[in-house]
């Protein structure tokens, strides 16, 4: 049958009838045929608590003994969810971080993983047991052995690693939702469950706010090819699968740290349109960009400026192919964006540039390592290239540049990252995304 990884959160293994039934639900897959391990977060709000204690003791506590403290909410999880297994009669064992043999970089409260020691993983599921391990931690490789912890997002950066490390057929994380809605159902009632979205769609989605999937754990499954399925603790819903496409064999070290930037994409069929002197008030980028939307121009990048006085400069990106219909839009609204008191000298004046490109840099790897757009910002101008725009996310940075300094700035770029892949006109992930979500 299978090899599977299941990962319960900490609501899903909130109280003892939780932990429970999450111990049927394991056993039921395992009685299934399949070999089964298990990644688990703390109880409920125990890491609250436990951060809350270190704040009573300390209003600056040393890291190293957070994670300590830390990583004890986790075991106490994985001793009652192999107790349970036991009761049920399914063989099992609790692991912690360290047992597994999930090596980290010596970085307390915030450490990458580099590399899983499979073996002692593979005997326990060869002699039948279901493997308990506790998420969110691991333990350094240096000859001091520190327990480390992983951070925000560490049991699903954990069951991810560990899926990919032992080359699981999928791996399952149960949570309290079915699965990834197009948006939070807590707030919106009426938010669509999806069947299906790729790794970078979810990347885009995890790093402005999802919280469903941390983005370590996406990046993860899209470069070691694990399909990865979303689906709730409480009921037998499909959930959603986030799918990769097809990647070549990599080195399971370093796992986490060994590129932050996947890829450099370029785009040079671009042209700019910028709206100077744009009125300082609600709802003008409201009105501006719905007259745009309208009019069925699709706009990449934006960039809003301080101007002085009470204007703004908001300049965005377009496809050169629909320049001309982008620059007409612009030009009829233009006469309207004018401040209360401003005379009609004083419209906000329309300025069109062909001939640029955008060059960007990609990867959840940059997550927490802030010197990586200013590498490539300093790349950039030692090949003589000019930035005139920049947009950033927690995966992405994107520059505007002269079309003819392109090549140049791509091949610098690869360069300076050890990047040797070609490099491709490529589709936002967050628009394909906004795509799959509004189409009927």
């Amino acid at each position: 049958m299978s090899l599977i990884v299941q990962k319960f959160g900490g609501t899903s293994v909130g109280s003892v009838e939780r932990i429970v039934c999450v111990a049927q639900r394991v056993s039921n897959t395992a009685k299934a045929g399949n070999s089964i391990v298990v990644v688990v977060s703390a109880m409920g709000k125990t890491t609250d608590g436990l951060v809350k204690l270190a704040a009573e003791i300390s209003k600056n506590p040393c890291r190293r003994e957070m994670d300590m403290l830390l990583s004890t909410g986790e075991q106490v999880s994985i001793a009652l969810v192999s107790m349970a297994l036991q009761e049920l009669g399914q063989p099992a064992i609790s692991l912690t971080g360290a047992q597994v043999g999930i090596v980290t970089e010596a970085e307390h409260t915030r450490a990458r993983i580099l590399h899983i020691q499979t073996e002692r993983l593979t005997k326990h599921l060869q002699e039948g047991k279901v493997v308990v391990v506790a998420g969110f931690q691991g333990i350094s490789r240096t000859d001091a052995l520190e327990i480390t912890t992983l951070g925000r997002g560490g049991s699903d950066t954990s069951a991810v690693a560990i899926a990919a490390a032992l080359k699981a057929d999928f791996c399952e994380i149960y949570t309290d939702v079915p699965g990834i809605l197009t948006t939070d159902p807590r707030l919106v009632p009426e938010a669509q469950l999806m069947s299906e979205i790729t790794c970078d769609e979810m990347l885009e989605l995890a790093s402005l706010g999802a919280k469903v999937l941390h983005p370590r754990a996406v990046e993860i499954a899209r470069n070691y090819g694990v399909p990865l399925v979303v689906r709730s603790s409480w009921t037998d819903d499909p959930g959603t699968w986030v799918t990769s496409p097809p990647v070549k064999e990599r080195s399971l070290i370093n796992l986490e740290i060994a590129r932050p930037v996947d890829s450099v994409e370029s785009d040079t069929d671009q042209a700019k349109v910028a709206l100077l002197r744009v009125p300082d008030r609600p709802g003008v980028a409201a009105r501006l960009f719905g007259e745009i939307a309208r009019q069925d121009v699709d706009v990449d990048l934006i960039i809003q400026s301080i101007h002085e006085g009470n204007t703004n400069d908001i300049a965005f990106t377009v496809f050169t192919p629909i320049l001309p219909k982008a620059e007409a839009v612009a030009a009829a609204i233009a006469p309207v964006l004018r401040s209360h008191k401003s005379s009609p000298n004083e419209e906000a004046e329309v300025m069109v540039q062909q001939n640029i490109a955008k060059v960007s840099i990609a990867g959840a790897g940059m997550i927490g390592r802030p010197g990586v757009a200013a590498k490539m910002f300093a790349t950039l101008a030692a090949a003589g290239v000019n930035i005139q725009m920049i947009s950033t996310s927690e995966i992405k940075v994107s520059c505007v540049i002269a079309a003819q300094e392109c090549d140049r700035a791509v091949a610098a770029l690869k360069e300076a990252f050890d990047l040797d892949t070609p490099h491709t006109p490529h589709t936002p992930p967050l628009q394909e995304a906004a795509t799959r979500l509004h189409t009927p």
